[in-house]
């Protein structure tokens, strides 16, 4: 298979080198399957292959443009060449462009990125999602629902400026939900990582978690607005707290969407944190031995004893900013259906804490156990405004006793509420689903003094 991606991003790359200053071309083979649940029975299992062409071309000095398309052989690739080239030459100069990678590599290779016995894992899949499901109406849940998703790939890419390389990984992530007959009682539990042979145990794991939540909801009453302390299990927190160092990105900072803007060297968090966007992170679900332009994977501090050090560069940027790229050059999506070259994140990965969840829980203050949410909006992205809404199973933890509430809405800002952690778990978690699309290792945290509104306000 390698053989065959490398010859179809040669072809692309040598007859591409004629007509511009410079192109890359990544050839991807992928299989996905996807089970999904509902009502507690498997509902459909569906199977995807694709082969896909990716580019990035240069042309005229500083115009850039991008496709992504299927293909089946060698005129697809001359086609898909000759269109992003045609289309390039028709748009303005990029102000986001400064050059890519031009130096060839040794790419350090990345330990349990590939499940050997994928294929018989997918096989027995449908068994496992069953018993999910049963640990979770064991567990007390009257149905549950949600999907698994299970993907193999392998890549290889050429850059015209000389680096080229190979990789292939597999991923998986579950997700399920337990409710019971009213809808506001219900659970959450999320699995993923790149290991699912050796992760059945976890999934089970999730689907009892789901059970257990949306037992413990019941009885859920409409939470009072107000000031509380709250305890973000990893679930919410790579979503809330996760979203600031993925801002730590000078595309985001030059157009006026990250309130880290002139924060660098601040303290901005507790001592007792550490961030990194780490391509090469055991685990990672988006771990690479290269960026989308060929430079080596690295892991960046972004926030180091809780001040802010750097930012993510791609060879663009870090020219720019006249400092050097740190390996995380990106498709990045801008808008719908289009694309740019840009700084982003891999893995974010946050160093694991020393309390165990009941050790964050117990406490004298005012606190809410906050365990899934939905709906994140900033209101105001320089600054770091915002609000989400909790889903699922929430609790109200005050006076020794632990009461479901629900119908509340986070409503603070992130910079805030980062810097008002005052301890994390040691469950130290990957986070992959909708509302976190970057994967995300962190622990639950505990955060002082956060507003708290309806959610019908």
């Amino acid at each position: 298979m390698t053989d065959n991606l490398k010859n179809l991003a040669d072809i692309a790359v040598d007859y591409g080198k004629t007509k511009t200053d410079a192109i890359i071309a990544r050839v991807v083979q992928t299989k996905s399957e996807q089970i999904r649940f509902s009502q507690s029975k498997i509902d459909i299992s569906k199977t995807w292959n694709q082969l896909q062409l990716e580019l990035f071309v240069v042309v005229a000095g500083q115009k850039t443009g991008v496709s992504e398309v299927p293909i089946s052989g060698e005129d697809d690739v001359k086609h898909a060449v000759d269109g992003v080239v045609k289309f390039t030459q028709i748009l303005p100069d990029s102000m986001f462009y400064a050059g890519i990678e031009e130096n060839t590599h040794k790419y350090t290779k990345i330990s349990d990125n590939y499940d050997e016995k994928i294929d018989s894992f997918i096989e027995k899949a449908p068994e496992i999602v069953n018993s999910a499901i049963d640990q979770a109406l064991q567990e007390g849940a009257k149905r549950a629902a949600g999907a698994l998703m299970m993907t193999k790939s392998h890549l290889f890419f050429r850059s015209s400026l000389g680096p080229e390389g190979g990789f292939r990984k597999t991923t998986f992530d579950l997700n399920i939900r337990a409710l019971q007959n009213e809808l506001d009682y219900s659970g959450q539990g999320l699995i993923c990582g790149t290991m699912p042979t050796k992760s059945e145990k976890g999934m089970l794991e999730a689907g009892a978690r789901a059970g257990r939540l949306s037992k413990e909801a019941i009885g859920a009453a409409q939470g009072i607005p107000g000031t509380y302390d709250l305890v973000l299990n990893p679930t919410v927190g790579a979503n809330v707290i996760g979203g600031v160092p993925v801002l730590a990105n000078p595309f985001y900072i030059m157009m006026g969407m990250s309130p880290l803007g002139d924060r660098m060297g601040e303290q901005i968090a507790p001592v007792n944190m550490t961030v990194t966007e780490d391509s090469l992170f055991k685990g990672g679900l988006n771990s690479t031995p290269f960026d989308w332009e060929g430079t080596p994977s690295r892991e960046t501090k972004i926030i180091e004893d809780g001040v802010y050090k750097s930012m993510m560069h791609n060879t663009s940027t870090g020219k720019m900013y006249e400092t050097q790229s740190t390996g995380s050059s990106r498709l990045v999506d801008i808008g719908v259906g289009s694309k740019m070259l840009l700084p982003d994140s891999s893995n974010i990965v946050f160093n694991n804490g020393d309390h165990s969840v009941e050790e964050l829980l117990d406490t004298k203050r005012p606190t809410i156990y906050v365990t899934c949410n939905w709906y994140t909006r900033a209101q105001n992205y320089q600054t770091g405004e915002f609000s989400t809404i909790p889903r699922d199973a929430m609790f109200l933890i005050e006076k020794g006793e632990k009461k479901p509430i629900k119908n509340m809405r986070i409503s603070d800002n992130i910079m805030r509420m980062l810097a008002n952690i005052d301890a994390l778990g040691n469950d130290r978690t990957q986070v992959f689903w909708w509302e976190v699309p970057n994967p995300t290792f962190i622990p639950s945290m505990r955060i002082r003094d956060c507003r708290m509104t309806a959610a019908t306000q």
